[in-house]
């Protein structure tokens, strides 16, 4: 229980109150922090490209996306990770997939060896558990984002896409750094349509909308209404 109570001490000191690195052994997390690399990246910037080596991230804080990208040079964005989230286990697991994983705000992860996680794997069926559970909890989100894409009114995914990309602001209210353009490509629609919807929105109190920002005034209302649109068919 001693090593227990340490490793939570190294957990909470980064500013972990929970995620992946908690589910793991003990003696499984005190190895993969002990080869850790913290690293502060700036948003905007990628962590890591589908040609390049496998790399393992845990967000500390801040907000990344994991995004495919075409032969023409268009994303899809396939999921987002805040604070306790592992990205790049697949790759680690799995072999080369050709995502891409970006800073979406300035954060501050921990860059795990790949090499360590696939040793530990090899002997500890704790932490191969941990890892298949953590997949298939991923691979669940997929399935419900996809679902929400193909169901969901575009007001609603609109509105699912704000709450998802929200970070807190100055004072009590939640920002989304994005704009009309890329709110667009992440609903599959045009951005004369997303500005339209914002402005309808801004004037039901529910958003305030600046460039290159949105400040998210109710949440409660929003969420109530995807919410809504959820139970009755997706």
């Amino acid at each position: 229980m001693a090593t227990e109570a340490h490793g939570r001490k190294r957990l909470a000191a980064l500013g972990l109150q929970g995620g992946f690195l908690y589910t793991l052994p003990e003696t499984a997390t005190d190895r993969l922090l002990d080869q850790a690399l913290r690293i502060t990246v700036p948003a905007g910037v990628c962590l890591y490209r589908g040609d390049e080596r496998p790399r393992v991230i845990v967000v500390l804080t801040g907000l990344l996306r994991v995004f495919l990208t075409s032969v023409e040079g268009r994303q899809v964005t396939i999921r987002y990770a805040r604070s306790g989230d592992i990205v790049g286990l697949m790759l680690a697991l799995g072999g080369p997939v050709p995502m891409s994983i970006e800073a979406l705000t300035t954060a501050s992860v921990l860059a795990l060896r790949a090499e360590t996680l696939r040793a530990l794997l090899a002997s500890d069926a704790l932490l191969a558990r941990a890892c298949a559970q953590e997949l298939s909890r991923q691979l669940q989100h997929a399935f419900e984002d996809l679902a929400a894409q193909a169901f969901l009114p575009l007001r609603q995914r609109i509105i699912l896409q704000l709450l998802t990309l929200a970070t807190p602001g100055q004072g009590r209210h939640l920002v989304v750094h994005a704009s009309h353009e890329e709110l667009a490509e992440t609903v599959a629609s045009v951005r004369e349509v997303v500005t339209r919807t914002l402005d309808q929105l801004a004037r039901e109190g529910l958003v305030d909308t600046e460039r290159d920002e949105i400040v998210v005034l109710d949440p409660a209302r929003l969420s109530q209404e995807v919410s809504r649109s959820t139970d009755g068919g997706v």
